[in-house]
């Protein structure tokens, strides 16, 4: 079969919605079906990449390139027109390729606030509630939270790897158990016996929030560090962030780390005495929880989006839930890393991934 995947970004893989992709390519090229990546052109000249024109910054901010994607994809009809399937990454995107006679949406989290209050989030909840909305587009959603924005009843943790309404998967995000089990450290990260937070720097992703909680753990813990091991920056936010950490008087105890290759992260896990996924909105079933979790090191994270579904520690998204939830998991940590690491091991492998996508791809003629 012919499948071609629609998506802004696939390489370089830089964080957890290329890591999805190129699982699951590699899962489909191994049962024989040939792929290509729709994808903002960067000039890579990779044969698996189909280049979707890209309009100059300047024509562009941020706030719109979503839109010029989408507008720019169909130069590509012809392409996207000869493939047996297209597998849309988002529900925004599904939206160009609607006519197409076979197409499978992926949530990998829900894009908006909730309530969303922004044109924009509006605008995107908008997008995928026209998508689900129609019996012959498939879904596959990797947090029970998506279908609870979409009106259905999924309770959260439930239904995992099934087809839990006609022609909607609920297929969590998964680990390779045999890539991110514990290793050796990297010395000079565990020398600071880190409290890790793997995420780029924006505001979504709750770094400001994980800063305030150290604040307060750090007192009684005053051999940590707060590790942020993240590399694309949102305009302001960095400085956002410093501004933070000088007013807490954290200057000393704040790293930040930069961009770690996704080979390399089972040895920063392992380096780590705790993970924080101090996540606000835009979160499914994070890889970042989940790698860590399986290196054996344990994760705290919000209640918030498909985070619910984990067997991370989760917690309020608030500075004092966050530094109590980071306590109880300090004091009892052995326990708690032995509890998570065996449930990710037992629920969230890659081979139910790969069962639950293949009778996705089977169910989609």
């Amino acid at each position: 079969m012919k499948i071609g995947h629609i998506s802004t970004g696939y390489k370089p893989v830089i964080g957890g919605q290329e890591t999805y992709i190129a699982n699951l390519f590699r899962l489909l090229a191994g049962d024989g079906h040939s792929q290509r990546v729709y994808q903002e052109d960067t000039g890579a000249g990779d044969p698996e990449i189909r280049p979707v024109p890209k309009l100059p910054p300047w024509l562009t901010p941020r706030a719109l390139r979503l839109y010029a994607y989408n507008a720019l994809l169909l130069t590509r009809f012809a392409d996207l027109r000869s493939e047996d399937l297209l597998i849309a990454h988002y529900g925004f995107h599904a939206l160009p390729v609607l006519w197409h006679r076979r197409l499978v949406v992926v949530s990998h989290g829900v894009e908006w606030e909730v309530p969303p209050r922004k044109l924009h989030h509006r605008i995107r909840r908008w997008a995928s509630q026209v998508a689900f909305g129609r019996p012959s587009v498939r879904f596959v959603a990797n947090d029970t939270n998506f279908f609870r924005q979409m009106g259905a009843d999924v309770p959260p943790a439930q239904g995992f790897f099934r087809e839990v309404l006609p022609g909607r998967w609920f297929i969590p995000n998964c680990v390779d158990v045999e890539r991110f089990r514990r290793t050796d450290p990297v010395p000079e990260l565990s020398a600071l016996d880190p409290i890790l937070v793997p995420r780029n720097i924006v505001p979504r992703r709750g770094l400001h929030l994980a800063v305030d909680a150290f604040a307060e753990f750090a007192q009684s813990h005053p051999a940590t560090h707060l590790v942020i091991v993240g590399g694309y920056e949102a305009p302001g936010y960095r400085r956002v962030l410093e501004e933070r950490i000088t007013g807490h008087g954290l200057k000393a105890r704040v790293v930040f780390w930069g961009h770690v290759p996704w080979e390399q992260m089972p040895a920063v896990f392992s380096s780590g005495v705790m993970t924080l996924v101090p996540s606000l909105f835009g979160e499914g079933t994070s890889l970042s929880a989940l790698e860590s979790m399986a290196c054996g090191t344990p994760a705290v994270a919000t209640e918030v989006g498909g985070l619910v579904d984990l067997p991370s520690c989760n917690v309020r998204p608030d500075p004092g839930a966050l530094a109590r939830g980071m306590e109880e998991v300090y004091r009892r940590r052995d326990e708690v890393s032995l509890h998570q690491q065996e449930a990710v091991r037992q629920t969230f492998n890659l081979e139910r991934w790969h069962a639950a996508w293949r009778e996705v791809i089977g169910s989609s003629g």
